[in-house]
Formats: structure tokens, sequence, C-alpha cells
């Protein structure tokens, strides 16, 4: 498994980053992003890459959810956990579409770290 991949920059990779958007797309019509920050204005990223400091960084599935000004965000826990399983469900079920070699690649053994405003919750 190669740790930085620049998913934009590999055409094998299209499908995965149409997934991507797709998942994004699904979080603000189905109200899970609105429920999770309580205004429409936020926006999601998910995305293929490291988390944590310098040696400590891990392989990681991102979920950035950004708010406007930086609005705190104090979501209990059920719709945390509700969020982050719609988005790994999402995933799993777009992955079986994937090629084993994009599979390969990717890796199967990522962390999900759900990030509002650049804070992992």
């Amino acid at each position: 498994m190669s740790e930085s991949i620049n998913l934009h920059d590999d055409p094998r990779f299209a499908g995965v980053l149409e997934d991507l958007d797709a998942i994004e797309t699904k979080l603000l019509e189905n109200g899970k992003l609105m429920g999770l920050t309580g205004t429409v204005a936020s926006s999601v990223t998910i995305e293929f890459g490291m988390h944590g400091e310098g040696a400590e960084a891990e392989p990681s599935i991102l979920i950035k959810v950004t708010t406007p000004d930086d609005t705190y965000v104090d979501a209990d826990d059920d719709i945390l956990d509700d969020f982050e399983d719609f988005v790994i469900e999402e995933l799993e079920n777009a992955s079986l579409e994937w090629s084993q070699e994009v599979k390969d690649s990717l890796g199967d053994d990522r962390q999900v770290v759900l990030l509002i405003n650049g804070e992992e919750c």
C-alpha cells in the first residue's frame, strides 16, 4: 500500500474520486451534514490521506467538515457515530466496484478520522 497517493493525478482513481464526491453530495442532500453542524452553510470533503504528526502519521480516511466562521459544533456521540457510520457504509458499498489494483493501492487498514474545523472529534 502506498501511503501518499495523489488520487487527482492518477487516472486509475477517477472512479474513487467520483464516489467520494457522490458521498459528499448524499451527506448534504439527506440532511446528515446539517444534522451534525446545525447549519446548511457547512461543507464536507472526504479524502484518503495521512493523519497525525511526523512518524506517528497513519494512512487515514479523512472526513473534513467545515462550518462558517469555524462555528463550534457540539454534536452528541450518537450523531457523530451515525455520521461516521454512514460514510463508512457508503465507502464500503462504493469500493465493491473498484478494481483490485485500486483497493490494494488504497489499503484496507485505514482509520477513519472525523475533523470538524480541523479538530478531531
